[in-house]
């Protein structure tokens, strides 16, 4: 059942009080529409009396008969026309009351199961509240049927109504009389009195409320099976108006959908301020990415038998006006649940697509730049046209650009996954598997997979000469990978003793915090020249 809101409600809620003006003027306030009445009841009378007069004076001629005449004549319109103004202003009036009476009933109570909506629970809320009793203490419970939008799109939202309206007739049984239940989109609304409900016997409640829709419903031959989950605010605790009430309520629906469904939950303000924050952050999140105010750090990555630098990984980085450096673990997080990760996979794709062109014309010519693919950019057929287009844009040789993507990101979708790896391989980008062993790491998909490098977890090189079946698997990824003729890089190297381990099982490429932090781009200059220079004064010594 679809409510009136927005533009459609003021409208309704304006001619309801049109309609109450207009009643309340006809029952004694001046206002035009009485006026209008009255003159043309003056002009009638006025009209009367001129040819009533007229006609007497040529059929009496008798003067005393005459006023007698026009005596009866004043008293007989004083009583004929009042009574007929009486009675049309009555009619109307009435007619008036009926039409504001429906009109209030319809924008106070729902059709379907004649409970109070929320703007009418919202009035007596906030009427019982401007009471300030002291020893008032109430719930406001808000009850959101689960999934319930998939009743209305499969099976039509004529199913949806008599779901709803069978539901409410089952519970309303339950509310007493100090109670009040209500209608709220999706839902429902119980107003329960804490005096005769304390938290004990609103858990009982609770329960029968959770167990009575809980049950097969038959809806034109459909059984329904249907479950809901509630919030629970109290008064005045955790609001001193509906509104606070009602809001904090449908976060107690939030907090417990978090976790699950089908239960019911009271409002904790702690768990309200994180949702708070998270929204603020996703917010200066989406300003940031619009104005590009998102950054990109560099980890070098080595050659490691020459201690040489062949490439960078770049890495996000995001400041947050309000909290400060945010880590890539919180904000990439909550940008694939809102969306905003495909702003984000572009902003990288175009900023490392600029740098590799910029680098193409200085020093960095030969050095490498790897850049991370989210799972749902993998699978996002607009991202690779975007990509594509940038390509042509700025002339790159792709060659020099690697794209990592972790096993997760493979298998949340495989098929499309390895469409767009072989679309991106084709337009000459090298494609590395991220994250090797953290996840399923099946070793038979390996062969069948179009990629280029593969890159060691960290998981395994922390534990490097401590946990010798550790290395034994190792060595045998390393060998592995030797075999299928992929390009090998160990994530995590901390210390010349991993660095050496690897060296000593012929694996060449290296990236780790013993080679280097992540760092800002004027750095990335400075270390590479420093790189070169040094090689080349160990290629001279090396001459003489």
């Amino acid at each position: 059942m679809k409510y009136p809101r927005g533009d459609q409600m003021k409208r309704l809620l304006g001619l309801i009080q049109h309609l109450n003006r207009k009643r309340l003027s006809l029952q004694g306030k001046p206002f035009f529409e009485a006026f209008r009445f009255l003159i043309i009841y003056l002009i009638i009378g006025i009209v009367w009396i001129m040819w009533s007069d007229h006609w007497l004076a040529a059929i009496v001629d008798d003067y005393s008969a005459f006023i007698k005449m026009q005596t009866y004549k004043g008293w007989f319109y004083v009583i004929t026309s009042g009574l007929l103004f009486f009675i049309i202003l009555k009619s109307r009036l009435t007619l008036l009351k009926v039409l504001s009476d429906r009109l209030i009933h319809q924008a106070t109570y729902d059709p379907l199961t004649q409970l109070p909506n929320r703007n009418k629970l919202s009035q007596m809320i906030d009427q019982m509240i401007s009471y300030k009793n002291p020893e008032d203490n109430f719930a406001l419970i808000c009850m959101d049927f689960d999934d319930f939008s998939n009743v209305n799109e499969l099976l039509g939202y004529h199913i949806g109504d008599q779901l709803i309206a069978s539901i409410a007739d089952r519970i309303k049984p339950l509310i007493s009389e100090d109670d009040i239940m209500g209608r709220d989109s999706d839902g429902f609304l119980f107003l329960m009195d804490m005096k005769i409900y304390p938290d004990n016997q609103l858990i009982n409640f609770l329960e029968e409320i959770k167990k009575c829709v809980n049950q097969s419903w038959n809806i034109e031959n459909q059984i329904l099976f249907m479950t809901c989950t509630m919030g629970v605010a109290r008064y005045p605790i955790n609001g001193d108006n509906f509104a606070d009430l009602y809001k904090a309520a449908n976060a107690a629906i939030h907090q417990l959908k978090e976790k699950g469904k089908n239960d019911y939950h009271f409002f904790t303000p702690s768990f309200h301020l994180q949702r708070l924050e998270r929204v603020t952050m996703m917010n200066e999140l989406r300003k940031s990415i619009d104005n590009r105010d998102l950054n990109l750090v560099f980890q070098p990555i080595y050659q490691m038998i020459e201690n040489k630098i062949i490439g960078f990984e770049a890495l996000i980085r995001w400041k947050s006006p309000t909290f400060g450096q945010v880590s890539p673990s919180i904000f990439i997080e909550y940008s694939e649940n809102t969306g905003l990760i495909h702003l984000i996979d572009e902003f990288v794709f175009e900023s490392v697509i600029k740098l590799s062109k910029e680098w193409s014309q200085n020093e960095l010519k030969d050095i490498i730049i790897s850049l991370n693919l989210s799972a749902k950019g993998l699978a996002n057929a607009q991202l690779m046209s975007k990509v594509q287009s940038l390509v042509h844009q700025y002339q790159i040789d792709t060659s020099h650009i690697q794209i990592e993507v972790t096993e997760t990101a493979l298998i949340a979708n495989f098929d499309v996954a390895i469409e767009n790896l072989r679309f991106l391989g084709d337009l000459g980008f090298s494609i590395a598997l991220d994250d090797f062993g953290s996840g399923y790491s099946s070793l038979t998909y390996l062969r069948t997979l179009p990629i280029d490098i593969l890159k060691i977890d960290r998981t395994f090189t922390k534990n490097i000469g401590q946990d010798d079946k550790q290395d034994m698997i190792l060595e045998a990824i390393i060998n592995l990978a030797d075999e299928l003729d992929l390009k090998l890089v160990i994530e995590g190297i901390e210390n010349v003793e991993q660095r050496d381990f690897l060296l000593k099982n012929k694996c060449l490429y290296g990236q780790g915090y013993f080679f280097g932090y992540p760092m800002e781009l004027k750095n990335v200059y400075t270390l590479v020249i420093n790189d070169f220079k040094e090689a080349n004064s160990k290629n001279k010594s090396d001459m003489l």
